[in-house]
């Protein structure tokens, strides 16, 4: 079996585990939250988060190695460090600025933070974080790097992105079509933009500040979400 058709397998059995497994009824009523705010789903919200880790980042990379193939050609690598540094920045950089002009979007703010959580703490605002940054490296290292990186290896460079592209949208279909059409032209950029550099990292940077940024100004605006010093908790 080729890296190509084993990163495809990846990725739609990872896909609907991701999507489906957390909808069991059993998984939802395990995580129902029990305290006083009954929008609290922290802990759902890192299992899906850890899921998508484990089989959009882990097992991809176990079946690379066990096949013997490089990870280094599948993305994970540091080469054109000035390049990767710079784009990945720069593109971040704009997402940044597009997210602070759409931080009172109501739509958006429906949806983000994704944890509902009323009251943040710090700690929580720092986990929240650190699950996203695992959480996109994983999503990156199968979209940006398994599947792009062995389709080019097989295939014309853009069919690969075009392909890479289409699935990148079509998982984006659960948020919602805008975030499907939205996937579009940043997934053509992030494909050109990683193939240029040869490695993962200009794509992770830019969706951590993609992210990051919206979670973070979400927080500071929401009207019902707050982050507060510990023990300072609404009634």
């Amino acid at each position: 079996m080729n890296a190509t058709i084993l990163s495809l397998v990846c990725l739609i059995a990872g896909f609907l585990i991701c999507t489906f497994l957390p909808e069991n009824r059993g998984i939802r009523n395990y995580f129902k939250p029990v305290a006083y705010d009954s929008d609290d789903n922290t802990h759902f919200i890192l299992f899906q988060r850890l899921l998508v880790v484990f089989f959009f980042g882990f097992i991809p990379l176990v079946i690379i190695m066990l096949s013997g193939m490089s990870v280094s050609d599948m993305g994970l690598n540091f080469n054109n460090p000035a390049y990767t540094l710079a784009s990945g920045f720069m593109i971040g950089g704009i997402l940044v600025i597009v997210n602070f002009l759409n931080r009172r979007n109501e739509v958006n703010l429906s949806m983000y933070p994704v944890i509902r959580k009323k009251d943040w703490t710090l700690s929580l605002a720092a986990l929240s974080s650190l699950s996203w940054i695992v959480y996109l490296f994983s999503y990156e290292f199968l979209f940006r790097g398994f599947l792009l990186f062995s389709m080019v290896a097989e295939s014309e460079r853009w069919n690969s992105i075009v392909i890479n592209v289409v699935l990148y949208s079509l998982v984006h279909v659960p948020k919602g079509w805008k975030e499907a059409v939205g996937a579009i032209p940043l997934g053509i950029l992030l494909c050109v933009v990683c193939l240029h550099a040869g490695n993962i990292w200009p794509a992770f940077i830019a969706h951590c500040c993609l992210a990051l940024s919206n979670e973070w100004f979400a927080l500071a605006v929401h009207p019902v979400i707050h982050l507060i010093k510990k023990g300072r908790a609404t009634p």
